[in-house]
């Protein structure tokens, strides 16, 4: 297993960053294609309904998923799948990768955070 992504609590607005290539090294060519980042809490998909990448370069395999608050609102290990579709195949067996949620740090009254 890989080292997971690394995020806080609460976290949103931050892209993760697919580069998709085939197993020469190849890029994939995105073009025709829908890449989905699907975020799991054991079986349950926490991004039902918002699983879209962005594809900022598509002919390069670029994909990019935006994290939302919602995808970070408890802390613990996650794993996300990318999976890349269209109408006629879709490859579904990309590998996991782990996500960790790490718990906000409290903060005591005047901000100060406790020590």
């Amino acid at each position: 297993m890989s080292s997971p992504i690394r995020l806080n609590q609460h976290d949103a607005g931050i892209k993760l960053i697919f580069h998709c290539r085939d197993e020469s090294g190849m890029p994939i060519n995105l073009e025709q294609l829908s890449a989905d980042f699907l975020l799991y809490d054991g079986d349950t998909l926490l991004n039902g309904g918002r699983t879209a990448c962005a594809k900022p370069d598509a002919a390069m395999g670029a994909a990019e998923y935006t994290v939302q608050a919602a995808d970070t609102a408890s802390p613990g290990l996650l794993h996300g799948k990318l999976r890349l579709h269209n109408a006629e195949f879709e490859v579904k067996n990309l590998g996991t990768i782990p996500i960790e949620i790490e718990e906000a740090v409290s903060s005591r009254p005047g901000g100060f955070p406790d020590l």
